[in-house]
């Protein structure tokens, strides 16, 4: 995939593109089937497979100010994501910058036409586009015909009669849902991120654990203790190089009086030394809140029973991928 940074001097090979709109954050289910359209497309026109993104997303400032944990995928992940669907070309724009200060007409004439030779776009019934998101699907469409291309409108995807969108991911995650997120994403919720040295808290309590330092823009799930698969990250797209089940902890460890929250991540079976090497953490399944227990003593006795049971989880999972099928996605009410 070709990996473009939008500026107004961006200069493309003289090729016609089918060009899809939006921030594509998560690269969830719905937006693979607006891609796969998209490539679909290109290919019945001898056209080229194209994404224009942002990079934050508009919808990520609140009063001109960018709020932080609210990325479900950061760039080098979203990325990823894109290549291995097999996109053509991604041209990123970065936001806010240069394009803020762009009238809609003269987006859709300049950019769109001008430097992506767009012979159709595809966008949301919600898309908006141009200085203070002027331009809505409305717009695009009547400028279409003034500029020579077609518009093709996305139709959302829905599962389990739940309608598939990166705001709906977000708030299942705020809540723990992580079985939830991963049904809509089409894989496991997952964070890449350093591991840095610790208190040593787990290593006292016999449950040795790699921190991990978030980037700032990454959603992190409510809370609480949950079941999952981890192990260093490798490559291009960071993927598991030896996937382990994994105890993942997400809080505050009320038990031992820490404050700040952290997310910690337990290998199960035989230990090895992460520190300063980057991990893919993926979350399987939510198995508890976070809680204080009386004394040190229950608080090993819990933690005993909760790497049982994710070394469980995780292991029906690994096996289950390794016989060809998809990763596991309980039910999406239960």
């Amino acid at each position: 995939m070709n990996e473009l940074t939008w500026t107004p001097e961006l200069e493309l090979e003289d090729t016609p593109r089918v060009v899809a709109l939006g921030a594509f954050d998560g690269v969830h289910l719905g937006h693979q089937s607006t891609i796969t359209r998209v490539r679909r497309l290109a290919r019945e026109r001898n056209a080229e497979s194209t994404v224009l993104t942002f990079d934050p997303s508009p919808r990520e400032f609140v009063d001109g100010v960018r709020q932080t944990g609210r990325r479900l995928t950061t760039r080098p992940e979203q990325m990823c994501r894109l290549r291995e669907i097999g996109v053509d070309t991604t041209v990123v724009i970065e936001f806010p910058g240069q394009i803020r200060t762009i009238e809609p007409e003269d987006f859709v004439r300049d950019v769109l036409v001008g430097q992506l030779r767009a012979t159709c776009v595809c966008a949301s019934e919600s898309h908006r586009f141009g200085r203070n998101g002027a331009g809505d699907l409305s717009l695009l469409q009547k400028l279409a015909e003034r500029y020579g291309f077609e518009v093709v409108v996305v139709t959302p995807v829905d599962i389990h009669d739940h309608r598939i969108s990166s705001t709906l991911i977000r708030e299942l995650l705020s809540h723990g849902n992580v079985n939830r997120a991963g049904a809509l994403l089409g894989r496991p919720y997952s964070i890449v991120a350093d591991v840095v040295s610790g208190q040593g808290l787990g290593t006292g309590l016999g449950f040795p654990t790699a921190n991990l330092r978030i980037p700032s823009e990454k959603l992190v799930p409510h809370h609480g203790v949950y079941a999952g698969v981890a192990g260093k990250a490798t490559g291009e797209c960071q993927v598991i190089e030896q996937p382990r089940p994994a105890a993942i902890n997400v809080g505050t460890a009320p038990t031992v009086g820490r404050h700040s929250r952290v997310v910690e991540v337990h290998l199960v079976g035989v230990q090895c030394d992460l520190t300063g090497a980057a991990i893919n953490v993926q979350f399987l399944r939510w198995l508890r809140p976070e809680q204080a227990f009386a004394d040190r003593g229950a608080l090993i006795e819990q933690i005993t029973r909760d790497v049982a049971e994710c070394g469980t989880v995780s292991c029906e999972v690994m096996e289950a991928c390794a016989a060809g099928h998809h990763a596991e996605q309980p039910p999406f009410d239960s």
